[in-house]
């Protein structure tokens, strides 16, 4: 009996690191890709996005750095879906269009999905605040909705 209930232990505490592992990573990937978009290196930022987003994540971003100075950024929520195949997270900016130098904030909604053994980003959209901060956006920001429900961007 004593080492049924040992067994039960490891693979209970299998099951907890296995989520665990998935919750770093997908924490890893936002901050970093996160962090090297603020900073402008978007050939680095691009290599954690999925291949079917790339071209519109780059386009988006195609003004920061020049139009757009990025003042501070901020993962401020990181949700992983059941079966740790999707997750979203939450990022604050606050930014200046150069032209004006007025302070601007935006909250982001990012999708992420699982790509190989980590994540990549899948896709971005303004939710809250000034939609001008990607290049193709509209300057009201998107309606909110539960993207771990399967709506699209």
């Amino acid at each position: 009996m004593r080492s049924i209930a040992a067994c039960a232990c490891v693979l209970l505490a299998g099951c907890f690191l296995e989520n665990a592992s998935s919750a770093k990573k997908l924490n890893d990937a936002v901050s970093e890709m996160n962090k090297a978009t603020r900073w402008g290196q978007l050939g680095l930022a691009a290599q954690m996005v999925e291949p079917v987003y790339r071209q519109k994540f780059i386009a988006n971003h195609s003004r920061w750095g020049e139009l757009v100075q990025v003042a501070d950024s901020e993962v401020v929520h990181v949700e992983i879906a059941p079966g740790d195949e999707s997750a979203i997270a939450l990022v604050t900016y606050q930014w200046y269009l150069m032209e004006s130098m007025t302070l601007h904030e935006s909250v982001v909604r990012q999708r992420w999905s699982r790509a190989g053994d980590g994540y990549a980003l899948l896709s971005e959209v303004v939710i809250q605040g000034d939609g001008r901060l990607f290049a193709s956006a509209d300057p009201k920001p998107a309606p909110m909705s539960d993207p771990l429900l399967g709506s699209a961007d």
